[in-house]
């Protein structure tokens, strides 16, 4: 009888022992974390990303995750070109780990990626979701601007300017104060609203002389000059602007043109007062003809004063 016990005690041990080696064991999250990044100073990235996902699979509520996701959105965006499953982890990252800082990555990451791929609405509420979730974040305005930059390449132009005036409103000192007034100016120009655009980006220029954008300021104040048929304003800018704009060429050409048309002009005038005098005094009550307008570019929308105010430095 107790030999018969201890075969039986021998042939449990052994069935312990085979299972022991032959069931699969479950590895450490810290060890699949590992040989992933190890993979990936490899530059394997399939297999960094293939390691991570096992990962995940088999410890899916580590406190880890966001991290792990981040880290396989980035290989998929910088490494491996993969928008499309880049975007994916990105989301999945963004959806289920809101306010973490590795959302916030995520975010950012998306973001750009969808910009540099011109997919300007996707980019746009990857940066809305950075306001939205992270509004105390140092760097907001920055992405207010970037949400307007992308309303108006989408041309959605009155957002985009409405978006502008807003950082300007709610943070009279932003620190990116010149590009915002610069491209609220360029917006109203867009949208046929030069004589306003002229009046936001001659004060801008005044009050940021030093800004990198000055000359792009005056560039655009002197078009929009043109645009209104006021060619003696738009030369003087462009002379002005004429040796330290980046594209020299652009400005010589422009000085030609309007040469051109003001000699053009000169001559009109000079016609129209010939024929004055051929055809007589103009009798009592007839109607002055009216100019036509230089382009037909419409002329509506008014600065709001409070604005202008801001920008001047007025209380």
């Amino acid at each position: 009888m107790s030999q018969l016990r201890f075969v039986i005690l021998l042939l449990v041990l052994a069935a312990i022992g085979a299972g022991f080696y032959l069931v699969p064991r479950k590895r450490p999250f810290e060890s699949y974390t590992a040989r992933a990044s190890e993979a990936l100073r490899n530059k394997d990235f399939e297999q960094s990303i293939e390691l991570y996902l096992k990962a995940l699979r088999l410890y899916p509520d580590h406190p880890s995750t966001p991290e792990i996701l981040l880290n396989i959105g980035d290989i998929y965006n910088f490494s491996l070109a993969n928008s499309d499953k880049a975007a994916k982890a990105y989301e999945m990252l963004t959806a289920r780990f809101t306010k973490t800082e590795q959302a916030r990555l995520g975010f950012e990451h998306a973001a750009e990626m969808h910009e540099k791929n011109e997919a300007f609405e996707k980019a746009l509420l990857a940066y809305q979701g950075i306001i939205d979730h992270f509004p105390d974040s140092k760097d907001v305005d920055s992405r207010r601007f970037k949400v307007a930059i992308m309303a108006a390449k989408l041309k959605k132009f009155e957002p985009a300017r409405r978006s502008l005036m807003a950082i300007i409103d709610q943070n009279p000192d932003t620190p990116i104060a010149d590009q915002v007034l610069y491209q609220i100016g360029n917006l109203f120009f867009m949208e046929g609203a030069s004589k306003q655009a002229v009046q936001v980006l001659e004060v801008a220029a005044q009050k940021y002389p030093e800004s990198p954008l000055n000359t792009e300021m005056l560039f655009t104040a002197a078009n929009a000059y043109e645009e209104m048929g006021q060619l003696d304003k738009a030369l003087k800018i462009y002379r002005q602007i004429r040796y330290i704009y980046p594209n020299t060429r652009v400005i010589e050409k422009k000085l030609e043109k309007l040469a051109d048309r003001q000699k053009e002009v000169k001559a009109m005038e000079a016609r129209s007062r010939q024929n004055m005098r051929v055809a007589g005094p103009v009798p009592p009550g007839a109607e002055s003809q009216k100019t036509p307008s230089v382009r037909g570019r419409k002329k509506t929308q008014a600065v709001d004063k409070s604005l202008l105010e801001l920008m001047e430095g007025e209380p």
